[in-house]
């Protein structure tokens, strides 16, 4: 939440509050951030009508693939707030710390989409709607990535690579092969190196019954 709101400061985007029925009722701020609504006050025409005339909007709800209760219901959250957006019209912005991030005008972003500070996007890379990249990272030229898809910090991505929608990348994952495919739903854990695209859904890690595959995947 930090990150995003002195992201904002910097470029002089005032946070007017947060729209979350977990939080509006028990908590005043969060992070010195008022809550002010439930987001099913969007049932609510005329309080719909005013938010949509006078405010943009931005999911700050983050996701991982993992499978405890908590990330679960994360990931569930988010989906429902992205939905809402959608389903009402809402006009999400992106949230881009270009002060230490170059974004070149070949590279198209979609909307609701954060960048980090000292991310290198080079030339040519599409970023969808909803997607978060986060420090350091690197997503070589010509490259595409699809929607609502983390790209952890240190993360690197081979030029002319598709990355499809809902894929993690954890922390320093290294993605070598130039037009590589990695699937929808993928998740590629923390510090893997990987010379190939993956399957749906596919879970690249170093433990478990794959472990020799992936190893043999990673070096060769």
């Amino acid at each position: 939440m930090e990150k995003y709101t002195e992201v904002c400061e910097e470029h002089g985007i005032t946070v007017y509050g947060i729209i979350d029925k977990d939080y509006h009722g028990n908590t005043n701020k969060i992070c010195e951030i008022p809550v002010i609504d439930t987001e099913e006050s969007f049932d609510d025409l005329e309080k719909l009508i005013y938010y949509k005339e006078n405010f943009n909007f931005f999911c700050a709800t983050n996701w991982t693939p993992l499978t405890d209760k908590v990330s679960i219901r994360n990931r569930d959250k988010r989906n429902r707030l992205i939905n809402l957006t959608k389903q009402h019209g809402l006009n999400c912005i992106s949230i881009i710390d270009t002060f230490s991030t170059k974004i070149t005008r070949s590279i198209t972003v979609g909307r609701g989409v954060y960048i980090d500070g000292y991310v290198n996007i080079e030339p040519k890379a599409s970023i969808g709607d909803f997607t978060n990249i986060y420090s350091h990272a690197h997503i070589g030229h010509d490259s595409s990535i699809g929607k609502n898809c983390v790209i952890q910090r240190v993360a690197c991505l081979a030029s002319e690579c598709t990355i499809e929608d809902d894929v993690f990348m954890g922390i320093s994952v290294k993605a070598f092969k130039s037009g590589a495919v990695f699937g929808k739903g993928s998740f590629i854990h923390e510090g893997i190196y990987i010379r190939r695209g993956t399957v749906p859904n596919e879970i690249v890690s170093m433990n478990g019954e794959n472990m020799k595959r992936i190893i043999n995947y990673v070096v060769d």
